[in-house]
């Protein structure tokens, strides 16, 4: 069996959407099966609009028996600021009847990959089942649908659609756009990461017996191995101070420059710790950090990007007392899990499908997204409480051991691959 993956990114991006291609596309080939993923050649967040990020080589590679197929980003003249001005005319004139053909024309620039329908048509007649992964950005997502369509293939779609906080369409309007939801509706199978956003995709008109709530994974073996001791002397910290860890992408989005204020608020209550902040910045977080008075930085420990399974980043999280997650933009949070692992309890923004990750009073606890107040006092709490952050980490790991590994979510992932085949009449994947 021959499956084409579709995502705008692919190792060594740094991402959800990435790691959940990556580890699916590497299990399917362990299986037995071939997987090839088309994608662009971004290796971070930023290169998507802007031209002096990173960016690798296009054109074809194999990694870990995946055949890796990029084609090459490029730029409106006057980039970065002239592909922000046009997603956000995209996503105005997209909401509005008059203006919805001419909203998803400029989709085609959400990244602008001008070779890529050519290079998956190069691909063609080679696959049993397409599966278009992160409709954020939509271009690539669109053109893995419109392929399987002319292909007569069946149609996959993990869409990761982020609905951002309650009551506030700021971060769902990037994802609900007609012409996201177009390719939505008329998958064969659509797989959610929680209930919440399965409700949110029916209520779009996305059938409800083509929805799957399948989540993430992590892998325990891979992650295994971390060194407390060793994380306090890389940083030359005592042993006894308390961690608060973030992974994730700096970004306002993500609640980081929230957690930097938060945790002078228990400075300044005398509630001494480190705050650990692993993950590429946004020039936006840049720009912030900057500003920010020498006092407040040199209590913070900025580690940049880690592999998912660096030996440091195992080691910040067997260090950690707790890890934060105050973000509006996360549709599950792998790093929640990854914390799980390790036994350590969790903060989370009540936004996304964060809500539905975390037990609030279980395993971890919820905060409003922006309340810096309400966070200060979570991780206080948690600080303050040995026995709870005890109780919670250990049923945050029980869950992830019993529904959250990767091994988990292939097992259920293949199970849907079958049961879409068999609709359509081919041959099954077992």
């Amino acid at each position: 069996m021959h499956i084409l993956h579709v995502n705008a990114a692919y190792t060594p991006f740094v991402g959800g959407a990435e790691i959940y291609a990556r580890q699916i596309a590497e299990r399917l080939v362990r299986a037995g099966h071939q997987a090839t993923v088309a994608t662009t050649n971004a290796a971070e967040v930023e290169a998507f609009w802007n031209p002096r990020k990173q960016r690798l080589s296009a054109g074809n590679t194999s990694l870990k028996g995946v055949q890796v197929w990029r084609a090459p980003i490029r730029y409106l003249p006057g980039a970065p600021l002239s592909l922000f001005v046009v997603r956000r005319l995209t996503v105005a004139l997209s909401h509005f009847r008059l203006g919805a053909r001419f909203g998803a024309a400029l989709s085609g620039l959400m990244p602008w990959v001008p070779t890529f329908e050519r290079m998956l048509h190069a691909l063609a007649d080679r696959f049993d089942l397409v599966h278009g992964i992160n409709v954020a950005l939509e271009r690539t997502f669109i053109a893995a649908y419109r392929f399987a369509q002319q292909h007569r293939l069946p149609f996959v779609a993990t869409p990761f659609v982020h609905l951002g906080v309650p009551g506030s369409s700021y971060v769902a309007q990037n994802y609900t756009m007609p012409q996201q939801l177009r390719p939505l509706r008329a998958a064969d199978a659509v797989l959610v990461q929680t209930e919440r956003e399965r409700c949110a995709l029916q209520a779009l008109g996305v059938a409800p017996e083509r929805l799957h709530v399948l989540g993430m994974g992590v892998d325990p073996q891979a992650l295994s191995g971390g060194d407390k001791h060793r994380f306090h002397a890389h940083l030359g910290l005592a042993p006894e101070m308390p961690v608060v860890l973030f992974i994730g992408m700096l970004t306002k989005d993500k609640g980081a420059h929230h957690l930097i204020a938060a945790s002078e608020l228990l400075r300044s209550s005398s509630l001494l710790h480190a705050l650990v902040l692993i993950g590429r910045a946004a020039d936006e977080f840049e720009a912030i950090w900057a500003r920010m008075p020498s006092g407040i930085r040199q209590h913070v420990f900025r580690l940049g990007p880690l592999e998912e399974t660096a030996e440091l980043k195992r080691d910040a999280l067997a260090a950690a007392d707790v890890l934060a997650l105050p973000s509006r933009v996360d549709s599950f949070g792998i790093v929640l899990l990854e914390a799980w692992l390790y036994a350590k309890p969790v903060v989370g923004a009540r936004a996304g499908g964060i809500p539905d990750v975390i037990a609030e009073g279980k395993d971890g606890l919820l905060v409003e997204y922006g309340d810096v107040k309400g966070l200060a006092e979570a991780l206080a709490y948690l600080l303050r409480n040995p026995p709870v952050r005890e109780a919670l980490g250990q049923a945050g790991r029980a869950k992830v051991l019993a529904h959250h590994t990767w091994e988990h979510v292939f097992t259920r992932l293949m199970s849907i691959y079958d049961e879409v085949l068999r609709r359509h009449g081919r041959p099954s994947v077992a």
